[in-house]
C-alpha cells in the first residue's frame, strides 16, 4: 500500500491507524481510507487506485484478498498484459491492457474506460462483454442489463473521467456548438441527401448514404450534420453501421464527445470537415422570411423653427464715477457775546452826555462844507 493521507486498517490485529507511507498489508485485511489518495499494487502489473470521499466515512473502502473486494466508495482498476480481477456488489469485473472505474453504494457502477472487460454476476455473464466507453449498473447480485450504455460523464467531471476522457471532455463543448451554431443559421430547413453531399464531399463516396438514412430523422440539421460528420471520418466497419452506432448512442444520450471518440473519428479531420460544411453551405442565413427584412420610412418633415430675436443692443457702460467727497462740515457758529447791559447811573452823566451829540452834528455840518458835502 502506498498512502498519501491517513487511513484505517482493520485486521486480526485489530484498527490501526495508517499514515502517509507505504505498507505491507494481508489477505483479510480491510482498508478504508480517510483522506488523501492509496495505491494498493496487485499481483502482476496491476494496481488499485483509492480515494477519500465528500465525508470523512465516505472514502474508499476494499477487502485485501486474491480479488480485492470494495465495500464502498470508489475505485480505479489499471489492467496490463496480465488480467485483473475486482469484486463489488456481488459482481466481478476482469480486465485486460485498460482501465476501469468501480463505484459501490447501494448498487455497483462498472464503467470502462479503455481495454478489454468481461462482467459476471450471480453465474451469469454480459453478453459481447463490457467494451471501452461503455458502463454497466448491477443494483444487486445476479441481475445484468442486456446490453451496456454508454458511459456518463458527471458535471463537473470526475477527476478519473478527466484523466482518461480529457479528449472527449473538449470535444464535446466544441461539437455541441458547431450543432447549435448550424441548427441556427439554416432555421427550419429539412435539408436533402444532395445538401448533405454538396457540404460534406466525402459523402459522395460513400454508396451507403442515402435517402432512407435521413427520412428516419427527426432531429435539427445541426445534429444530423455533426452526427453524419463523424460517421465521414470515423474509423471501424462500414459507413451505413458508423451511421446506425452514431445516432443510436445520441439517441440514448450520450454526448458527442463520447460519440468520436468510440468511432475512432479524428479530432482534427472531424474538425476540418465541419467547417468546411459551414463554408460549402449556401443557406447561412436561413430561408427567406415571407416577412420584408426592411421597411423604408419617409423621414421625418423638419419645420425650421423661428429665428430667435436680435439681441438687444448692449448700452455702453459707463465707467464707474468716484462718488463726491463730502463736504467738510459747518463750523459751529461762534457762542453769542452777552454784552451786559450798562448800570444805570441813575442819571448822574447825562449832563455830561447829552451835550455830546449836538457837539458831533455841529462838526460835522462844518466838515461837509469843507469837503462839498463828501461826508
Amino acid at each position: 500500500l502506498a498512502l498519501t493521507g491517513p487511513a484505517e486498517v482493520e485486521g486480526a490485529n485489530g484498527t490501526r491507524r495508517l499514515t502517509t507511507g507505504e505498507y505491507a498489508l494481508a489477505a483479510g485485511d480491510r482498508l478504508r481510507i480517510l483522506s488523501g489518495r492509496a495505491v494498493v499494487g496487485l499481483p502482476g502489473d496491476g494496481s488499485l487506485e483509492l480515494r477519500a470521499g465528500p465525508g470523512p466515512m465516505d472514502g474508499s473502502r476494499v477487502e485485501i484478498a486474491p480479488v480485492p473486494t470494495l465495500l464502498g466508495g470508489d475505485a480505479l482498476l489499471i489492467a496490463g498484459e496480465q488480467e485483473q480481477v475486482v469484486e463489488a456488489g456481488g459482481a466481478s469485473l476482469s480486465l485486460v491492457d485498460g482501465a476501469a472505474r468501480v463505484s459501490r453504494s447501494t448498487g455497483a457502477i462498472f464503467a470502462v474506460y479503455t481495454g478489454r472487460a468481461t462482467l459476471t454476476s450471480g453465474g451469469r455473464t454480459l453478453d459481447g462483454g463490457l467494451p471501452a466507453l461503455r458502463q454497466v449498473v448491477v443494483p444487486d447480485a445476479g441481475m445484468l442489463p442486456l446490453r451496456p450504455s454508454f458511459l456518463r460523464i458527471g458535471e463537473p467531471p470526475d477527476p478519473w473521467d478527466r484523466r482518461f476522457l480529457g479528449e472527449a471532455i473538449a470535444l464535446e463543448s466544441v461539437l455541441q456548438q458547431r450543432s447549435v451554431g448550424f441548427t441556427t443559421l439554416l432555421q427550419d430547413v429539412a435539408p436533402d441527401v444532395f445538401f448533405f453531399q454538396g457540404v460534406l464531399p466525402g459523402l459522395l463516396l460513400e454508396p451507403g448514404f442515402t435517402q432512407a438514412l435521413l427520412d428516419g430523422q427527426e432531429r435539427p440539421v445541426g445534429e444530423i450534420l455533426v452526427g453524419a460528420a463523424i460517421a465521414l471520418v470515423g474509423e471501424g466497419g462500414d459507413f451505413a453501421s458508423r451511421w446506425e452506432e452514431v445516432f443510436d448512442l445520441r439517441e440514448e444520450g450520450a454526448g458527442w464527445g463520447i460519440i468520436a471518440l468510440d468511432q475512432s473519428a479524428p479530432r482534427a479531420a472531424l474538425l476540418a470537415a465541419l467547417d468546411e460544411a459551414v463554408a460549402r453551405s449556401p443557406l447561412l442565413f436561413g430561408s427567406p422570411s415571407p416577412d420584408p427584412v426592411f421597411q423604408p420610412v419617409r423621414p421625418p418633415v423638419r419645420v425650421p423653427a423661428d429665428p430667435p430675436p436680435a439681441p438687444a443692443p448692449r448700452r455702453p457702460q459707463q465707467p464707474p464715477t468716484r462718488p463726491a467727497p463730502a463736504p467738510p462740515p459747518s463750523p459751529a457758529p461762534p457762542p453769542p457775546v452777552l454784552v451786559p447791559n450798562p448800570p444805570d447811573n441813575d442819571g448822574v452823566l447825562d449832563p455830561v452826555v447829552d451835550p455830546l451829540p449836538d457837539l458831533l452834528d455841529g462838526v460835522l455840518d462844518g466838515l461837509g462844507d469843507v469837503t462839498g458835502d463828501l461826508l
